[in-house]
């Protein structure tokens, strides 16, 4: 089982967003009067958990692609809706808006000292559709929780997101791009695309890539610019040493 550090998950994405105000962002109340009604069971990966009913297709899409991207979701360790407090306050929780799902708990645990076995890719997958992922917490840490923190209106754009990871088959990339020397200028297909979703997360205060599978010349600017500040040879191909820094393997 992989153990990763907070470095291999690169920039937070979201820091700085606002959390566990569900209710200000159009959810309506939670904890204690939690909108039982409106909470579906999603059953997928192997696993039963309970969704608001406008996010079920959202978990579902991204709970089959975490299996896709090759991290078992294990039953019993596992779960989402719960009409609860943070534990040791009175503050709602955002399970108890069934926004939120712990994934994995034995091996993610909450903790004063950070421990993850979960891919980065599949965190950025999270958080690119809208997810705040609890190991970016700072002083207690919950590496298994992910909190939904987009409004209703979100919700379809981000599940667009999360269909496009289970697009099949995916592009293959080109001659020009694959093998020994890496990506490059003209290479095509699902890793380039995967390449230009890590460098948005990575720098989410400049324009972004678009998401094409398209090794152009914004992309090898970007892998130049990230070249240049990780300290490595900057020759605007993405080889071994690059793919390692950016936790693409």
């Amino acid at each position: 089982m992989s153990s990763f550090t907070l470095s291999d998950y690169g920039p937070n994405p979201n820091a700085g967003k606002d959390r566990n105000n569900a209710a200000q962002r159009g959810w309506g109340p939670g904890w204690r009067d939690c909108q039982t009604g409106a909470w579906r069971v999603v059953e997928r990966a192997g696993v039963k958990v309970v969704a608001r009913k406008e996010i079920a297709p959202l978990v579902a899409a991204l709970f089959t692609a975490t299996e896709r991207m090759g991290y078992d979701i294990r039953d019993g360790q596992t779960w989402g809706a719960a009409c609860r407090a943070i534990r040791g306050t009175n503050t709602a929780s955002n399970h108890s808006w069934a926004l939120a799902f712990d994934i994995n708990s034995l091996s993610n645990p909450m903790a004063s000292s950070f421990q993850s076995d979960i891919p980065p890719k599949v965190v950025r997958m999270w958080e690119e559709c809208g997810f705040y992922w609890g190991g970016r917490y700072t002083g207690r840490v919950d590496t298994m929780h992910f909190e939904y923190i987009g409004r209703p209106a979100d919700v379809d754009r981000h599940l667009r997101i999360a269909r496009s990871y289970l697009d099949k088959p995916p592009r293959k990339a080109s001659p020009a791009g694959g093998g020994r020397r890496g990506l490059r200028r003209g290479s095509t297909g699902d890793a380039v695309r995967e390449l230009q979703r890590v460098l948005n997360s990575w720098y989410p205060k400049l324009t972004k890539l678009e998401v094409d599978g398209v090794f152009g010349e914004l992309t090898e600017e970007r892998v130049r610019y990230f070249q240049d500040k990780a300290g490595l040879p900057v020759t605007g191909r993405v080889t071994g040493k690059e793919r390692t820094t950016l936790g693409l393997d």
